[in-house]
């Protein structure tokens, strides 16, 4: 008996022994967390660039364990990664005549580093202009508008889209075969497909003719040929006397979230000699460039894709195209909307 459990102690405390050194070895082989991140990529610079793609190139990071991976961003951009054995990458799709600014950072699994330098980047220019805008015209009911689209003080312009290698194309609108800040361009109503564009030429004098045309420029500055040219006489108004210079008293966005962003205004309403407070229009202004009109009113929602610090003001304008001073300016900081494209 007492051999047996003499045995049995034994083999008990072998069997602890076992199971305790297991435990210890697998304990062992649990490596803490990695906390070291790599080293900073140094030097990163450009190899080549075109209208439409960049190649960079870094020196390598160091790591503890290893690097295995790189990160290769801009704002705006899909994020370019490559192995941890590969110190360089390409960027397609980008705009022609634009610039931006790149960082790389080094990945090891479990952390990152801190960005590289700063590299800003412009692309080459392309040199092609927009093809001409086309079939200009008066009016159209696509904007549901008086096919004639004249009224004392402004003309109503309609033409088919230009075409460009790279897109999108801005519209300049010559009046009298000088270009004009007082246009609104607009896109007619219920064309999805976007085949034509559309512009509101404002603040003409009434009883006057007037020749039109339009060509288009592209991101690059390149400038399409004029379109054909259109004629048309305002109608005639007995009043040469502007409306009241209104005050802006706030403008500015709410966020990130709208693409175009949303610039909120409010201003102080104007008084006019001929017309009510609900037929004066207030054209809203960034940097100058009318964006938006609004008619009788004093608080107002805008769609704008100029993004940073701009400058925006108010100018009353009555049927007869008599336009007030313009408003106070206030510098607003709109923001980028998430949404938007690079």
């Amino acid at each position: 008996m007492f051999r047996i459990r003499s045995r049995t102690l034994v083999s008990l405390a072998l069997a602890l022994t076992l199971v305790a050194g297991s435990t210890a070895s697998a304990q062992a082989g649990w490596a803490p967390r990695d906390t070291k991140p790599p080293t900073v990529p140094a030097n990163l610079r450009t190899t080549a660039v075109s209208q439409t793609t960049a190649s960079f190139a870094w020196n390598p990071s160091t790591d503890n364990v290893r690097v295995t991976e790189y990160a290769l961003w801009a704002p705006g951009l899909p994020i370019v990664r490559v192995p941890g054995n590969q110190t360089t990458a390409q960027v397609v799709g980008l705009h022609p005549n634009t610039s931006y600014t790149f960082k790389v950072q080094a990945w090891d699994g479990w952390n990152w580093s801190f960005p590289s330098n700063d590299l800003t980047v412009t692309t080459q220019r392309e040199t092609t202009p927009p093809t001409t805008p086309g079939n200009l015209r008066l009016g159209d009911n696509d904007f549901g508008t008086p096919v004639d689209g004249v009224t004392a003080s402004t003309v109503l312009l309609r033409w088919d889209l230009a075409t460009d290698d790279f897109g999108p194309v801005e519209y300049e609108v010559l009046v009298n075969g000088a270009p004009t800040d007082d246009a609104w361009s607009i896109a007619p109503a219920g064309s999805p497909a976007r085949t034509a564009q559309g512009a509101w030429v404002r603040q003409l004098e009434p009883g006057r003719t007037y020749q039109f045309a339009v060509r288009a420029r592209d991101g690059s500055g390149n400038v399409s040929a004029l379109s054909n040219t259109v004629t048309a006489t305002t109608d005639p108004s007995g009043d040469d006397v502007a409306p009241t210079r209104p005050t802006l008293l706030s403008a500015g966005s709410i966020g990130t979230s709208y693409c175009p962003e949303e610039l909120w205004l409010q201003w102080t309403a104007s008084t006019d000699d001929v017309d009510a407070a609900t037929a004066i229009e207030y054209e809203i202004r960034v940097n100058g460039t009318i964006i938006d009109v609004a008619r009788g009113a004093t608080r107002w929602v805008s769609y704008t894709d100029v993004s940073g610090a701009n400058t925006v003001t108010i100018v009353a304008v009555d049927r007869a195209g008599n336009a007030s001073v313009p408003s106070n300016p206030i510098t607003a900081d709109v923001q980028w909307g998430t949404d938007c494209p690079a």
